[in-house]
């Protein structure tokens, strides 16, 4: 068994991730998969923006890069258009001189782009997007319509504070939910409508501080109740009132914690582990997967497929090793 060269501990490297390494052509990295992935995300700055200049035009832009960094930076725009071309920068390799030194140099002339952030609509502040239109402090969220502050959503409409949820409507306050409408503090759901504080339910419809609910309507702390009566109670207790709220969020995560948890939070999955899995198949120690097949070892995957060792792909990526925060070409700006 080895170990692991920056944390010292015994991993395994199993028969499977040796027959990966071999097809991508690499021998195994030395470093267990945790260390692996904060290797990978040392190199990602997800949230924190700043405001510099660009080096190509002046203008104000906003940037992962704040100004006194030494890079050159351009605008979003003109680093994908063809007002400059990258062979401007070539320069002859000397094999007197220590490589990295003149990778260094290399990248201090190269231009990067400010900001990840491809096809978006008034959605400046937002990083390692695509496709979002009308939001605010989206990080690492696609496809989203009208979404203030999200973190890894996709394809949600007018919500706010939601993270590593997709195909929501009129939500608040959501994590690990799916397709819910008109829901507020909502954990590990699917496919819930006007419910409130509620975790771990599938199909529910007007239910409050619940847990563990399948296919319910009308009920409180797990009670069933009459419409009639429910809506009396729903009056009592959503308010309005900031301190309601707050001692029905300590009611709620005092729910939360005698739940009954799943092994895994899998759907419509086959031959897959992990957690967090949804309409994918073959993906092993995959954690918040969706519509994926053929991965090893991935954190964070929206439509990929046959890549290993990686973290946080976007849609359609597909025969990668070793990436991170990665997209189709054809998903990029001015593609």
């Amino acid at each position: 068994m080895p170990t692991c060269k920056q944390c010292n501990i015994g991993f395994e490297i199993t028969d499977e991730e040796r027959r990966s390494y071999e097809k991508f052509g690499f021998e195994p990295t030395g470093f267990c998969f945790e260390c692996d992935q904060q290797n990978r995300l040392c190199y990602r700055n997800e949230r924190i923006l700043y405001r510099r200049k660009c080096d190509f035009s002046g203008e104000d832009i906003i940037s992962v890069y704040s100004s006194d960094k030494p890079y050159k930076v351009y605008k979003n725009d003109i680093w994908h258009g063809d007002q400059w071309g990258a062979f401007e920068f070539g320069q002859d390799f000397d094999f007197s001189r220590p490589f990295f030194d003149q990778l260094k140099e290399l990248q201090l002339k190269v231009p990067r782009v400010a900001i990840i952030n491809a096809k978006c609509e008034n959605s400046d502040y937002c990083n390692m997007v695509v496709g979002n239109n009308n939001c605010y402090l989206v990080f690492g969220g696609d496809f989203n319509d009208n979404v203030l502050y999200g973190t890894l959503c996709m394809r949600n409409i007018n919500s706010l504070d939601i993270d590593f949820s997709n195909k929501n409507e009129l939500c608040y306050y959501l994590a690990d939910s799916i397709e819910c409408y008109g829901s507020w503090f909502t954990l590990d759901s699917k496919n819930c409508k006007n419910c409130y504080f509620i975790s771990d339910c599938s199909n529910c419809t007007d239910c409050i501080l619940c847990t563990n609910m399948a296919n319910k309507s009308y009920y409180i702390m797990n009670k069933e109740y009459s419409k009639e009566e429910y809506l009396v109670k729903k009056k009592e207790l959503l308010n309005g009132s900031y301190k309601t709220q707050l001692a029905l969020w300590n009611k709620f995560l005092e729910l939360r914690k005698n739940r009954i948890v799943k092994y895994a939070h899998a759907i419509n999955c086959q031959n897959s582990t992990g957690d967090y899995l949804k309409n994918s198949k073959n993906c092993h120690n995959c954690f918040d997967i969706s519509d994926s097949e053929d991965l090893r070892n991935i954190i964070f995957a929206s439509k990929v497929k046959d890549c290993f060792n990686c973290s946080l792909l976007g849609d359609d990526t597909e025969l990668c090793y070793n990436e991170i925060a990665t997209i189709s070409s054809h998903n990029a700006n001015n593609s």
